[in-house]
C-alpha cells in the first residue's frame, strides 16, 4: 500500500491551509514540528490520529461519503497523468490510495483509529486492543460460548478518550495539578453516560445471542431425552460435549477458559436441579457461588493494586535514575503482573456473562417446566465434559500463558534448573503419570 507522509498535527474539522511545513499551530496555541505528524495514542471518527489522507483529498475529518467520492473525480481530473509528465502516477497514486480508504467505513474507521501502517509518522504504529485480546483470550473459537471479550474495548475507549482530550480542556487545580475544566468535565460526564449506556445494550444483545447459540447446543439432548439420565441419549451427548471441549482446549488459554465456563455450567445446573427439588437447597448452592464470586473479585482488586505498586515503583525507578539492568527487571516484573490482572479480569468477565446467558436459558417462559429440567440436565453434562477436558489435557497453567520471555527470565529458569532436585518424602507416592486423551497420538 502507498505511504504518504503525514502532516502536521491540526484540527481535523478544519480543511488543509496554506502554513509552512516546518511548524503549525496545535490547538493550544502552541508550534509543532512536522516530523512525527502522527500523534501517539488511538484516535476516533470525531478526532483522527492522522489525517494524511484527508489532506490529500482536501477534506475535515467530518466529511460525508459522498464529498470523499465528489473530492476524488475533481482531484483525478485535475491530477491526470498527462498533466504530471515528469512522474505522471505520483499524484495519482496518492489520491486513489485516500480515497480507496476513506470511501471505506470500516477502513475509515480503523484508519482514524490508529493512522497509516507505515505512514511516516514519528509514533510507533499502535496495535488494536480489541484484536490483541480477542485473540489472546479464545479467540474465534470461543466467540459462541463467550462473545467478545470487552477488556480490549474498553482499554481502547480510554485510549480514544486521552487523545480527544484537548490542552485548552485543562487548568491549574488548587494543589498545582492540571484538572479538567467545567466545561470539559461536563462532556467527559456526557461521554462516559452514552458510553455506559452503550456498553449496558452491547451487553444485553451479547447475553440474547449467547442465550440462542447454548439453547441450540442443549436441545440436541432436551428435544430428545425422556430423562435426565435417558440411557440412549445421554452418553451421545456427552462425547458430542468431550470432541468439543477437546478441541477447544488447544485454543490460547483454551483449558483456563474451559475451567471456568464449565464451572458455571455445573453450579447453575446443580442450583437448578436443587431449587426444583427443594427450594432452600437452591438458596444453599446460590450462597455458595455467591461466595466463590466475591473471592474471585478480591483476587482480581488484589491483583490490580499489586500492579499499580510495581508501577509505582518503576516510575519512581525511572525518576531515581535506577540502572538499565534493574529498571528492565522492574519493566519485566510489570508486563508479567499486568498480564496476570488482565486475564483474571478476563476469567471474571467470562464467568458473569455465562452466569447471565444461563439464567436466561434456565428461566425461559416460553418452554415447559420439564424442558427446562432436561436443558438443565444437558447443561451439567457439558460443565462435566469441560472440566474433565480441562484436567485431561496436559497443559500449561495461566501464570505460563503470562510469562515473558526476557533475559533476565531466562537467567533465572536456567538458575531455578541448575539447583539440585528435592527428594520426595519418605513413603510419599510417585507423582500421577497424565494419560493422554483418546484420540491423540
Amino acid at each position: 500500500m502507498f505511504a504518504h507522509p503525514a502532516p502536521p498535527p491540526r484540527n481535523p474539522h478544519s480543511r488543509p491551509s496554506s502554513a509552512p511545513s516546518g511548524s503549525k499551530p496545535n490547538r493550544s496555541g502552541g508550534s509543532t514540528p512536522a516530523a512525527g505528524g502522527k500523534r501517539r495514542g488511538i484516535g476516533s471518527d470525531a478526532n483522527p490520529i492522522d489525517m494524511a489522507y484527508y489532506d490529500v483529498l482536501g477534506l475535515p475529518a467530518s466529511c460525508t461519503t459522498e464529498e470523499i467520492k465528489k473530492s476524488y473525480r475533481r482531484l483525478a481530473i485535475k491530477l491526470h497523468p498527462d498533466k504530471n509528465r515528469d512522474d505522471p502516477d505520483a499524484e495519482e497514486k496518492q489520491i486513489a490510495v485516500a480515497y480507496q480508504i476513506l470511501s471505506d467505513p470500516e477502513t475509515r474507521k480503523k484508519y482514524n483509529e490508529f493512522g497509516q501502517k507505515n505512514g511516516g509518522g514519528g509514533a510507533e504504529e499502535m496495535v488494536d486492543p480489541e484484536e490483541v485480546f480477542g485473540k489472546m483470550f479464545g479467540g474465534d473459537a470461543f466467540a459462541d460460548l463467550i462473545g467478545d471479550i470487552s477488556i480490549g474495548k474498553e482499554m481502547k475507549d480510554v485510549f480514544q478518550q486521552q487523545a480527544e482530550d484537548a490542552p485548552e480542556d485543562y487548568m491549574m487545580g488548587p494543589k498545582g495539578q492540571p484538572v479538567l475544566t467545567p466545561e470539559a468535565q461536563a462532556r467527559r460526564s456526557a461521554r462516559e453516560k452514552a458510553a455506559a449506556d452503550a456498553k449496558a445494550a452491547e451487553r444485553t444483545a451479547r447475553v440474547n445471542k449467547l442465550a440462542e447459540h447454548l439453547t441450540r447446543k442443549l436441545s440436541v439432548f432436551a428435544e430428545a431425552a425422556k430423562s435426565a439420565e435417558d440411557p440412549d441419549v445421554a452418553p451421545s451427548f456427552r462425547e458430542i460435549c468431550r470432541l468439543e471441549a477437546a478441541d477447544l482446549a488447544h485454543e490460547s488459554y483454551g483449558t483456563e477458559l474451559l475451567q471456568a465456563i464449565g464451572g458455571v455450567y455445573k453450579q447453575r445446573a446443580t442450583q437448578y436441579t436443587a431449587s426444583a427439588a427443594f427450594a432452600p437447597l437452591g438458596w444453599f448452592h446460590g450462597a455458595k457461588n455467591t461466595f466463590a464470586t466475591v473471592s474471585d473479585t478480591v483476587s482480581t482488586l488484589r491483583s490490580a493494586l499489586e500492579l499499580k505498586s510495581v508501577f509505582e515503583r518503576l516510575q519512581a525507578a525511572e525518576q531515581a535514575g535506577m540502572p538499565p539492568d534493574e529498571l528492565r527487571k522492574l519493566e519485566e516484573q510489570a508486563t508479567e503482573q499486568g498480564l496476570r490482572t488482565l486475564w483474571k479480569g478476563a476469567k471474571l468477565e467470562v464467568e458473569s456473562v455465562v452466569r447471565e446467558v444461563c439464567d436466561k436459558v434456565l428461566a425461559d417462559p416460553a418452554t415447559t417446566s420439564e424442558k427446562r429440567q432436561l436443558r438443565a440436565a444437558a447443561l451439567g453434562l457439558m460443565g462435566d465434559a469441560f472440566l474433565s477436558a480441562s484436567k485431561q489435557e496436559p497443559g500449561p497453567s495461566a501464570d505460563d500463558f503470562v510469562r515473558i520471555e526476557t533475559p533476565q527470565s531466562k537467567a533465572r529458569e536456567k538458575e531455578k534448573a541448575s539447583r539440585p532436585g528435592v527428594p520426595p518424602r519418605p513413603g510419599a507416592p510417585p507423582p500421577p503419570v497424565p494419560e493422554k486423551p483418546e484420540g491423540f497420538m
